[in-house]
């Protein structure tokens, strides 16, 4: 069966359509609209769980796709910056290894020696034999030294030609060769410190005071080729003898990078430390990496590595990409750059998986659904008819299924309602809380909201007093609206009062406390505008009596509001004690 979008439609189809015959597959006509419940409810059950599992299952493979990618590419860009370090690392030990040597040829120089050799062609002959011997010791271990460390293009040292007169070091290069051959030393007497592009390899050693990385940068030594070098200044009592050095051709780290392969079109790029592009395959050299992406720069490559993050970002191609990097001991940066459409791709197979599979599972359990509800509902027809029966007061309808399952258990409390229906009405009847004249809630209705409170209060050292306020109203005038118009019109003075207070206090609950009695339990919104509600009642109750004719059409109450305080009240009757000596004052002052 091939399952696509038109086969679901003509499954779903043929399915509703025999929900909605009135008789057939699944049995008699009055039984139609419980069995499209049934089964309406048992299939939104089970679409619920499909699509939860699925959901949960495309957002765990999601989850470990994304956590596999990290892996990987972060495992690229460590294992590619561990080859790329253990290079430069064998170049920046063995040039600290000739400053050692260089360090301990120097014993015989001093700062008298350097100074009388300006005086005399004597004194300065003997200053060019030092060097000479100086230079040649050296040599003599970093030819050695060279030639055991992997990628050396060239090893040199360039004496400081301020100091003698004849001695300028040496310099080996193996450029275009299969051996280092000797050149001709560089003369720092010929190197022009303004033009830093060409002579960084000597000038900033010096300017840094110590070991440093450079490039890459066009050597002028090797036909300008791009160069990488570890170069260190020699002193000796701060007397600048001269500078070693050793060069890789800047190209063997670039074969490096670029042979690094990541899923279809992913690449391998390097930084300098100011985030400017040393090499991409697809950007110039010096090209910064935010005049071509704004998303992308040293505020995403900022840290020495990308460690376990997720860091996506919007290429330049519109294009969703991942990327992890490592920090070089050269201070290099080397990202991995992936898309995220090619990462996912196996995400996405899994998903449409889950989603096929979901898509079988619920056409299987349709299919069984369908065969199972037509014996379901058939015990479930004569039980719809004898509770018809029962719901138009025949009580000597006959329930003959026992069966033991869920509908045998339904039919026998159906028998048992029979028996127990006038103690159930008899039951609630006396559990109302609703006053029949006024329609508010009556004084057991009270009663049990004011036991909710107390226990609030009781609890208020744990959980926090409740904050509430209780009002109660007494109508004036009852007795003698009673005694001079009779009690229906005393019951509408009665409804006029209780309408008006619900009316203002609409989100608090009123009671109907006795024959005149009302209050009202204000918490929440109304607790907070207590005092307003109360000139609203004021108001309203001044506009009722302005337009009534009658006393009874009157709004004629006595009112008093206490607000909880715990430091005062033990409980709501202790609120409404309060409450009610307020309203018997304002009710003295207005007989006054």
């Amino acid at each position: 069966m091939v399952l696509n979008r038109y086969n679901m439609y003509k499954f779903t189809d043929y399915f509703h359509r025999k929900l909605c015959e009135p008789a057939g597959f699944f049995g008699e006509k009055e039984m139609h609209s419980i069995r499209f419940k049934i089964i309406s409810v048992t299939i939104a059950a089970i679409l619920v769980s499909l699509l939860s599992l699925s959901l949960i299952g495309i957002y765990t493979v999601g989850l470990e796709s994304d956590r596999s990618s990290v892996e990987k590419l972060n495992l690229m860009s460590e294992n590619a910056g561990l080859r790329l370090d253990a290079y430069l690392n064998s170049l920046q030990q063995s040039v600290e290894m000739a400053l050692h040597l260089a360090n301990d040829s120097t014993e015989d120089l001093s700062p008298e020696m350097v100074t009388e050799a300006q005086e005399s062609p004597e004194k300065m002959k003997r200053l060019d034999d030092f060097l000479s011997r100086h230079a040649a010791l050296i040599l003599q271990s970093y030819s050695s030294i060279a030639n055991n460390t992997s990628g050396v293009e060239t090893y040199y040292y360039c004496i400081n030609a301020g100091l003698g007169s004849s001695e300028h070091g040496f310099f080996y290069s193996k450029v275009g060769r299969e051996d280092y051959a000797v050149q001709e030393p560089l003369n720092s007497d010929d190197l022009d410190p303004e033009d830093i592009e060409h002579t960084t390899w000597y000038y900033s050693p010096i300017e840094h005071g110590g070991p440093i990385w450079i490039g890459p940068y066009t050597a002028h030594y090797l036909n300008e080729l791009w160069t990488v070098s570890y170069v260190t200044p020699v002193y000796k009592d701060d007397i600048l003898l001269g500078v070693l050095g050793m060069d890789i051709l800047f190209d063997t780290m670039v074969d490096q990078i670029s042979s690094i392969r990541v899923y279809d079109t992913g690449y391998a790029f390097l930084l300098d430390s100011e985030g400017n592009v040393l090499y991409h395959p697809k950007y110039e050299m010096g090209t910064i990496p935010t005049d071509v992406d704004k998303s992308f720069g040293l505020d995403i490559l900022g840290p020495e590595s990308s460690g376990n993050q997720l860091i996506r970002y919007k290429a330049a191609d519109g294009r969703e990409k991942q990327v992890a990097f490592t920090t070089l001991s050269n201070g290099m940066k080397l990202g991995i750059s992936a898309p995220v459409d090619e990462i996912n791709a196996s995400q996405r197979y899994l998903s449409r998986t889950f989603i096929v599979v979901t898509a079988v599972i619920l056409v299987l359990f349709l299919v069984v659904i369908m065969l199972v509800m037509n014996r379901i509902t058939r015990p479930l027809l004569s039980l719809a008819a004898a509770s018809q029966k029962l719901s138009d007061g025949d009580y000597d309808v006959s329930l003959e299924y026992t069966g033991d399952d869920e509908v045998g258990t339904l039919t026998n409390s159906f028998k048992q309602m029979r028996y127990r229906m006038q103690f159930f009405i008899s039951d609630l009847n006396s559990k109302a809380y609703q006053d029949a004249l006024t329609g508010i809630k009556n004084k057991a209705a009270f009663l049990i909201a004011a036991e909710r409170l107390n226990e609030a209060i009781r609890q208020g050292e744990k959980n926090g007093m409740p904050a509430f306020a209780a009002v109660v109203f007494d109508c004036n005038a009852l007795k003698e609206i009673n005694d001079l118009h009779g009690h229906t019109q005393g019951d509408l003075y009665l409804q006029t009062a209780s309408s008006a207070i619900c009316k203002v206090f609409s989100h608090s609950p009123v009671f109907r406390l006795g024959g005149d009695e009302f209050g009202v339990l204000m918490q929440d919104q109304d607790y907070q505008n207590r005092d307003r509600l109360l000139e609203e009642f004021d108001l309203l109750a001044g506009k009722i009596n302005a337009s009534a004719v009658h006393p009874w059409e009157k709004v004629d109450v006595s009112k008093g509001m206490a607000v909880f305080d715990p430091d005062v009240h033990h409980c709501v009757d202790d609120v409404m004690a309060d409450a009610d000596a307020r309203m018997y004052v304002q009710k003295k002052n207005r007989r006054q």
